[in-house]
């Protein structure tokens, strides 16, 4: 079982980790270094999505004295 935070699987991450889940990374930064924006303009899938990343972002930085 691997554990982070919050977050916990019973698989191996690394083999979790698809073409699809590295575009959300991709999109995610790209829309955070760009200077974020309303997420009310963008779809809701991907609205969502974002909302996960900045949270495992924020998270990750407070735990790592960022």
């Amino acid at each position: 079982m691997w554990i982070r935070g919050r977050l916990a699987t019973e698989e191996c991450p690394k083999s979790l980790v698809t073409p699809q889940s590295l575009e959300w990374l991709e999109r995610f930064f790209a829309w955070k270094f760009s200077g974020g924006g309303e997420l009310e303009v963008l779809p809701a899938k991907m609205a969502d999505a974002f909302l996960a990343l900045e949270t495992a972002w924020r998270e990750w930085n407070r735990e790592n004295g960022q």
